[in-house]
C-alpha cells in the first residue's frame, strides 16, 4: 500500500493570543525526563502507537532539536503534552508543534488547545517567525483546535489540496485556503 505523507498546517505568528486559562485543578509546566513514563502513556493513547520511556527520552529529552516540552498535569498526574521543535534543514526563523496527545480520560477540555498556545508563545519568545505541524487526514478535534489557532493548511503535496478540501467540508469551513 502506497502511503500518502501527512498534512502540514502553518502559522505566522505576528499575533499570538495569549495562553487560554486551564480549567481548576489542571497545572501546565515543562516535563522533566523523571516524566518520561507518564509521557509515554498519554502518547500510547493518544497515537495508539507503543510509546515507552526510551522513545519518549529519544524524540523528546535526548533530540537536540527539542528544546522544550510542556505537560498538563491533573492531581500530580500527566493528563496531556506537546512540544517545541526546531528543524535545522528548514527556515531558522521556524518551528514546529510537534506531539500533540491528550489522554482520552481528558479529553473535550481544550487542554491541547492550552499546550499549543504554551508551544506557540514558546516560539514567540524565542524570535521565530513561523511555526509549522502534521497531522493525519482522520485527526478532525485536533485540525479543528489548529484551524481556530490561525494554523492554515499548507499543500506541501500533490495529494493535499483535495485532501484539505474533503476535510474543511467536513468540519464546515470554506476550502478557499488551500
Amino acid at each position: 500500500m502506497n502511503q500518502l505523507p501527512q498534512l502540514q498546517m502553518k502559522r505566522r505568528l505576528e499575533c499570538v493570543p495569549p495562553g487560554r486559562p486551564v480549567p481548576d485543578g489542571f497545572l501546565v509546566r515543562v516535563a522533566i525526563r523523571e516524566d518520561a513514563p507518564v509521557i509515554a502513556t498519554v502518547l500510547t493513547d493518544s497515537f495508539e502507537v507503543e510509546w515507552d520511556t526510551s522513545k519518549v527520552n529519544a524524540e523528546l529529552f535526548d533530540d537536540p532539536n527539542v528544546p522544550v516540552t510542556f505537560v498538563v498535569e491533573r492531581a500530580e498526574e500527566i493528563v496531556a503534552t506537546a512540544s517545541y521543535q526546531t528543524k535545522p534543514e528548514t527556515d531558522p526563523e521556524s518551528f514546529w508543534l510537534h506531539w500533540v496527545g491528550v489522554h482520552t480520560s481528558s479529553r473535550g477540555m481544550a487542554l491541547g488547545e492550552i499546550l499549543s498556545l504554551e508551544v506557540l508563545n514558546e516560539g514567540s519568545r524565542r524570535g521565530r517567525k513561523t511555526i509549522y505541524l502534521t497531522t493525519d487526514d482522520f485527526r478532525l478535534a485536533a485540525i479543528r483546535t489548529y484551524l481556530k489557532l490561525g494554523f492554515e493548511p499548507d499543500s506541501i503535496h500533490d495529494s493535499h489540496r483535495l485532501r484539505w478540501k474533503v476535510i474543511l467540508a467536513e468540519l464546515g469551513y470554506s476550502s478557499a485556503t488551500t
